[in-house]
């Protein structure tokens, strides 16, 4: 039944009607049937995990910001409190426990997922995410520097850290871990951190702050419709962590201090 089964879906991509994601989705998940349980258990480590990586990298970063505000002698310059937070929006995954890689695009062939996702033809192209998250960087720099009063640990701060947190958490699932189904329920949690960090800058010392970073919330917007389109066209995979649905990325101390900006190493 399973041989019947996987020749009907191999002919069902060469003709075009599922993608060759999907294919590998169904075909394995077939397999998996057959193998016995485990899901619950798998998927509640693989949340854990993301937790907390999440966890670890945003007590990082604030140990950090707590550090600066008590060794430096007086208030930062908001040109410098500017290029911090653009490093950060940039490199925040230096302290991150999960490869954080960016997709290297020439091996996509300058498309935004790879070859073999299926894309809505709304899509923007591939070179178009360096520009949008260069802009967004700025914004978020702005508005760190605008709320900045004299200390790095205050609630608006804290909340445009987590949110980056949590964005790199995401960009782990997406890239590296390539899980459709819970990249599209990651993204809900980038939004809804987005919109934490506008609120808590709106109500910061400089309310101007928030309406410079709102902006970002409606880039975010688009990336969930995005990225739930790109579930839904292949093929559903689940919503949850799946052994048939990527490969899991450990927690590593050596993802610590990475810079790189492009190639992706993989999670093993």
């Amino acid at each position: 039944l399973l041989q019947r089964w996987t020749a009907e879906w191999r002919s069902a991509c060469e003709g075009g009607v599922v993608s060759y994601h999907d294919y590998g989705i169904r075909v394995n998940d077939g397999a998996a049937r057959g193998g016995g349980g485990g899901a619950v258990p798998y998927a509640a480590r693989e949340i854990l995990k993301y937790g907390v990586a999440t966890a670890a990298q945003y007590g990082l970063l604030t140990a950090a910001a707590s550090g600066l505000d008590r060794a430096l002698p007086r208030a930062l310059p908001k040109p410098a409190v500017w290029v911090l937070f653009a490093f950060l929006s940039l490199r925040s995954r230096v302290v991150s426990l999960l490869d954080n890689s960016r997709p290297n695009r020439e091996a996509q062939a300058g498309k935004a997922t790879p070859a073999d996702v299926k894309r809505p033809a709304w899509t923007p192209p591939g070179i178009a995410f360096p520009f949008i998250w260069l802009t967004i960087t700025g914004l978020r720099a702005s508005a760190a520097a605008l709320a900045y009063r004299g200390a790095l640990r205050t609630p608006a701060h804290d909340a445009l850290l987590l949110h980056l947190c949590v964005g790199d958490t995401w960009n782990c699932v997406t890239n590296i871990e390539k899980r459709l189904g819970v990249s599209a329920v990651g993204c809900s949690l980038v939004w809804a951190s987005v919109l934490r960090a506008v609120v808590a800058f709106r109500a910061s010392a400089a309310p101007v702050a928030g309406v410079v970073l709102a902006p970002s919330l409606a880039w975010i917007s688009v990336a969930c419709i995005l990225t739930a389109s790109i579930w839904s066209l292949n093929g559903r995979p689940p919503l949850y962590p799946s052994r048939t649905d990527g490969a899991s990325a450990a927690l590593r101390l050596k993802y610590l201090a990475q810079l790189d900006a492009t190639t992706i190493r993989g999670g093993a």
